[in-house]
């Protein structure tokens, strides 16, 4: 059942179910965070960098930085989709979003990554 409705059969499917599990990827890290932060309690630039200083934070939020793209990205062009008739303009704002988001992750890339 569950795999028949992931088929071209059914167009919006995978991206309704890609954009749930981003979604409770970022909501997990959310958590994560939140839990992190009143745990440690970091209220200097030094305590807030040896905040981000482990590996395994540094890649769960460029990880969350992916989701959130791809996220933004289902979301905001169905949104498009929806309200913006125009072909050619609904193209340009979809064209500019898509170089945005890749900015945005080559700044997380550079930021969370280096």
């Amino acid at each position: 059942m569950v795999i028949e409705l992931l088929t071209k059969r059914y167009p919006g499917m995978r991206a309704w179910l890609m954009q749930r599990l981003t979604a409770l990827i970022m909501a997990f890290y959310s958590v994560m965070l939140l839990g992190r932060i009143l745990v440690l309690q970091p209220a200097t630039y030094e305590e807030f960098l040896g905040f981000f200083q482990p590996a395994w934070f540094r890649i769960a939020s460029w990880l969350f930085w992916i989701c959130l793209s791809i996220h933004a990205w289902l979301g905001i062009r169905d949104v498009f989709k929806d309200y913006v008739p125009n072909m050619y303009v609904r193209s340009l704002l979809l064209k500019i979003l898509v170089l945005l988001l890749w900015v945005y992750m080559a700044w997380a890339s550079w930021l969370f990554l280096m």
